[in-house]
């Protein structure tokens, strides 16, 4: 199970304004993951094609 966290987002550039809005708009926990990051899982499910950028930069992060 791979665990996405802010710093994955940031190294793709990804604002936090930005990432805030798509947290509020898909109903996620934006301190918890900031805090300790969320599952991948929870951004698959939102079918968003940046989301899914972040789930696989994720990956080849924990693998590297």
């Amino acid at each position: 199970m791979t665990t996405v966290l802010h710093r994955h987002a940031r190294e793709l550039g990804y604002c936090n304004r930005g990432t805030r809005e798509f947290f509020a708009r898909h109903g996620m926990d934006w301190p918890t993951f900031l805090r300790e990051g969320l599952q991948a899982s929870a951004f698959e499910a939102t079918g968003d094609a940046m989301a899914l950028k972040l789930v696989k930069h994720a990956e080849e992060a924990n693998r590297g």
